[in-house]
């Protein structure tokens, strides 16, 4: 017995004539060619989408954009590696007909065309509409982080600026001194740095001194706390594994199939005023007149959840828990503002201790929202009074204008406490496969522009993967044939 052996290299054998019989007709690069080929790319803003008269004829934005789309489908983004992919892998070699571009036309065209990527995602979402793919009832709205090209010592705040300038100084003092004593010296033999060697060590100091100075300007007239001196665009976040320069990725998801209807990059570290940007870009993804929006608590913003009702989008937001309360004269929490019952009929409080508060005045602020102040005239003779408050003048109890926003969406949550539990196996299913199983959680490009075209085609991609397992290549190739 002998082990499995392979053919002699040298054995002449008789391949089939055409590329086209190596790719089966399941192959997921023929929906790709097929999807991609009915784009009209002039109309979506690709660059080089309509030629010139003049100069050396480019690539068809067609080619990359399907480069580009198995490149993300196949965990490869780097563009030197999707170059080599371009000479050695036969499915590439099938969709790119044999075309090579090099890695700087192919890095080019994601840097130039992100706005038309973005528009390429939004064309797909439209197509898994036609197919019924969505849901159209309960969307999960969430974030995720992911790590910017710029390490963690390259953000600084004034004060780490100003060292960094003051240690250039310095250097730039010992080394004009130690170009003065080799001056000074007659001895070709001196083991110090040569003359041409300083003044090139002197010439870049100075040209790092200019440009902290230039970041320095940049850092008072923004008003900021630091600067991101690689990537200006990013911001530091926090996240489990401490605080890294990131992007923050806000995406809303259907319920049906984990499919992304919608996202939005953003250098924001907060999710508490997104809320309504997410759930309404879903609502008309979806073309829907009403839509059910869920999110963890870091998206509850009153302003935000009154936007969404009135937009006919029901929100489930939980509600965050107060750890302190607001006001530092309630001593207790038994008596903190959630323990007041409201009276809609009669516009009253009643308190823990029974006693009904009246509407005392309004107070308007300076964002132009409205308060409504509650008060007692029974707290003198209260006997909980020093567990209510610590107030000479008694307690008071506001009310937002639109309180009635936040008393239905507590209704909602007693009632549905489902929809929250349900939320995390919704989104988190994109999540997981974009960081964790394709390993995208660093982008590789520099700036906001940049890293929105990042985005836009892994999300493009997580979208065409999941059509794909759903439907299989041949019925989505059916399909835009059909339509």
């Amino acid at each position: 017995m002998e082990h499995i052996s392979g053919t002699p290299r040298e054995q002449i054998t008789l391949f089939p004539d055409a590329v086209d019989d190596y790719i089966s007709q399941e192959n997921p690069v023929r929906f790709l060619d097929a999807f991609v080929d009915q784009l009209d790319t002039a109309a979506l803003g690709f660059v080089h989408a309509n030629l010139s008269d003049t100069g050396r004829p480019p690539y068809h934005p067609r080619d990359l954009l399907k480069l580009y789309l198995y490149g993300y489908l196949n965990r490869v983004r780097s563009s030197r590696l999707l170059e080599r992919e371009t000479t050695r892998n036969l499915e590439i070699l099938w969709l790119m007909k044999r075309l090579s571009p090099d890695h700087k036309t192919i890095s080019d065209f994601r840097k130039d065309n992100a706005d038309a990527l973005r528009q390429v995602f939004k064309e797909f979402v439209s197509l898994c509409k036609r197919l019924e793919l969505f849901g159209n009832e309960l969307v999960a709205v969430d974030s995720t982080k992911f790590k910017a090209q710029n390490a963690r010592d390259r953000i600084k705040d004034h004060r780490q600026l100003d060292d960094s300038m003051a240690r250039i100084t310095a250097s730039i003092t010992q080394y004009l001194r130690q170009l003065d004593e080799n001056d000074a010296e007659d001895d070709t033999t001196s083991t110090t740095l040569t003359k041409d060697a300083l003044q090139q060590k002197i010439a870049s100091l100075e040209h790092r001194q200019q440009e902290l100075e230039q970041a320095k300007a940049e850092l008072i007239e923004s008003g900021k706390k630091y600067i991101s001196l690689t990537d200006p665009d990013c911001r530091l976040m926090k996240d489990r594994h401490g605080i890294e320069p990131s992007y923050k990725m806000q995406t809303a998801v259907d319920d049906k199939y984990s499919l992304i209807v919608d996202y939005e990059l953003t250098n924001d570290a907060a999710d508490n005023n997104h809320l309504s940007t997410m759930a309404s870009a879903a609502k008309t993804a979806l073309d829907v007149e009403h839509l059910t929006v869920c999110a963890d608590a870091g998206y509850y913003d009153t302003v935000d959840l009154k936007t969404c009702e009135d937009n006919n989008i029901t929100t489930y937001v939980p509600v965050p828990a107060q750890k302190v309360p607001k006001r530092t004269n309630i001593p207790t929490p038994d008596y903190h503002h959630d323990k007041f019952l409201y009276d809609s009929a009669k516009d009253t409080y009643r308190c823990p201790a029974g006693q009904s508060l009246q509407h005392y005045s309004t107070h308007p602020k300076s964002d132009g929202r409205r308060t409504y102040i509650y008060r007692t005239n029974c707290c003198g003779q209260c006997s909980v009074r020093a567990f209510c408050t610590t107030s000479p003048r008694g307690r008071y109890v506001y009310r937002w204008e639109h309180e009635v926003v936040l008393d239905r969406l507590k209704q909602r949550l007693a009632t549905r406490s489902d929809i929250i539990k349900d939320r995390k196996k919704i989104i988190e299913h994109v999540f997981g496969t974009l960081k964790s199983i394709w390993d995208y959680g660093a982008f590789l490009l520099r700036g906001l522009p940049n890293v929105s075209a990042e985005a836009a085609l892994m999300n493009l991609a997580y979208n065409i993967k999941r059509a794909l397992a759903i439907l299989g290549t041949k019925n989505l190739i059916a399909h835009l044939q059909s339509s």
